[in-house]
């Protein structure tokens, strides 16, 4: 047989063969599992603010918390009002305060605002945690919470801090509404007058330096920015002595919005500056220099924003820089987790952490009692490998509280819930009388010591003088028998007179009387 024809014989039957085979089935995609579903308690016994503060949170990691606060507040001023009228009874100089509405102060401070508050916690599996807190706050917020600031916005500030920044912090207030509700409760609490007084004394503060106090509260509307940098390798000594402690070099600026103006009148009137311009900007630098090394501290005002920087230098680069920290990969990482926006952000570097950790290697010499504190509180220092950053943002329905750190809310919430008000509350309602029933003893006690020692005294001059009774002027003075005698509980002794026989009895201010039988 031809080799050939039977070559050609076996390629058509295994083809033939591949044809009648079965085709090979494509793999079959698996569904994707259901979503996560947990049962909520019907609406009728729901927390009524429970879904509008989940949907700021994130369930199912290492926390999540939920409290329903709503009236609570009022609550607790009651408790705290029964608590202080208690402690009047012993202590009488607080019976005007036991007579105040605590609950007309919680919403005047705007603590009724917060009906609801909740936390999560989620590990993202790297050792970090994305952690969240909520005040929900469905209406208006007022008292203090309106110092906050308004809606959340880029952080504008950020540009200032150089790249190399450790610490950055920027924060949004309205000091002038945070001073009217303390004026308000002022008045509230101690009458208008009182109120007056505050405003006086503030309009008076700083007239010796032509600083208007009340300027700068009301002025301070804005932003206000802290800027940390830690030299790598300088250290600086504080104090400047042999028994100060050695610390990493440091370079700061802070910049508040809106207080230029006062600020400036004062720096321009006191002797103790030197005022020099540069383009729009007015620079502010103390004639005698500091006694620390590399410091030389400087103000400067450039349209309504005042400037405070630990050198010339330092204002410059922050002021003038092309690249600053919000353009470095750390920084942009990091705000990946909590958002580019809002109204207070704290961005803390890995490198700081190092670098307060050297301290106690740079003071070998330090007494042993110095060195042991030192140990212990730098061995506490944490050691991320990456930055931590917070972020506050007012939202339309409450203020939300997003961070990336290396440890959960959790011990925090456990903490809380050991060192709450309640908790104190309870401890000092059981504590307080203990206290005052020993405090009582002690007084009484101290009180019939010097009794004894007046009746000792009394004695001793009768029987000198051959009569029967003395009086103080008698036995209490520089040259006489008693060269004092110290009130303890704001008693008086000035009326007391010794009569042989006869007990000695002193009235304290608060109507108990102490007697001694000689």
């Amino acid at each position: 047989m031809n080799p050939k024809f039977v070559r050609q014989g076996v390629a058509v039957a295994l083809l033939a063969l591949a044809g009648c085979s079965k085709p090979a089935e494509a793999p079959v995609a698996k569904p994707p599992p259901p979503p996560a579903q947990v049962d909520v308690v019907p609406e009728d016994v729901r927390s009524r603010h429970f879904l509008a503060v989940s949907k700021h949170l994130e369930l199912g990691g290492t926390l999540y918390g939920y409290a329903d606060v709503d009236g609570d507040a009022l609550k607790l001023a009651g408790g705290l009002h029964d608590l202080l009228q208690q402690i009047a009874k012993t202590q009488p100089m607080l019976a005007p305060y036991a007579q105040q509405d605590l609950g007309d102060i919680f919403q005047l401070i705007g603590l009724d605002d917060i009906k609801a508050v909740g936390v999560s916690s989620v590990p993202d599996g790297s050792g970090f945690f994305q952690n969240r807190t909520f005040f929900y706050t469905p209406g208006d917020r007022h008292g203090l919470l309106a110092g906050l600031g308004g809606k959340a916005a880029p952080f504008a500030l950020v540009k200032l801090a150089p790249a190399d920044a450790d610490v950055y912090s920027e924060s949004e207030v309205d000091l002038a509404v945070v001073y009217k509700t303390v004026k308000t409760v002022v008045g509230k609490v101690a009458g208008e007058s009182s109120s007056n007084r505050l405003e006086t004394a503030l309009k008076k503060a700083g007239e010796n330096a032509a600083l208007s106090v009340l300027d700068l509260i009301y002025g301070l509307k804005g932003h206000t920015a802290f800027v940390l940098r830690l030299d790598p390798e300088k250290t600086l000594r504080v104090p400047p002595t042999p028994a100060g402690v050695t610390v990493p070099a440091f370079s700061i600026l802070v910049g508040v919005e809106g207080v230029a103006a006062p600020v400036e009148v004062a720096l321009g009137k006191s002797p103790a500056f030197k005022a020099t311009t540069s383009g729009t900007r007015h620079l502010y630098e103390l004639v005698q220099p500091v006694p620390l090394e590399g410091l030389k501290p400087v103000f400067a005002a450039e349209g309504s924003t005042l400037y405070f920087a630990t050198s010339p230098e330092f204002l410059a680069q922050c002021l003038d820089q092309k690249t600053s920290l919000a353009d470095t990969p750390v920084f942009r990482q990091a705000v990946a987790h909590v958002g580019a926006e809002g109204n207070a952000i704290g961005f803390v570097s890995p490198r700081f952490f190092s670098r307060v950790r050297q301290i106690e290697a740079l003071n070998p010499g330090l007494p042993a009692e110095t060195k042991s504190i030192l140990h212990y509180v730098v061995n506490r220092v944490p050691a991320p490998d990456r930055a931590l950053i917070t972020v506050r943002t007012n939202l339309p329905d409450g203020i939300l509280v997003r961070s990336y750190w290396n440890r959960s809310l959790k011990q925090d919430v456990a903490m809380a819930s050991v060192y709450n008000p309640v908790t104190v509350g309870l401890i000092a309602a059981m504590a307080i009388p203990a206290f005052q029933k020993v405090r009582m003893a002690s007084q009484e006690k101290a009180v019939m010591n010097n009794l004894r020692q007046f009746a000792a005294a009394g004695h001793q001059f009768c029987l000198e003088h051959g009569v029967q009774t003395a009086g103080y002027r008698d036995l209490v003075g520089p040259q006489k028998y008693i060269k004092a005698m110290v009130s303890v509980a704001g008693e008086r002794y000035e009326t007391l007179r010794f009569v042989a026989g006869q007990p000695l009895r002193v009235r304290l201010p608060d109507g108990r009387v102490v007697e001694y039988k000689p």
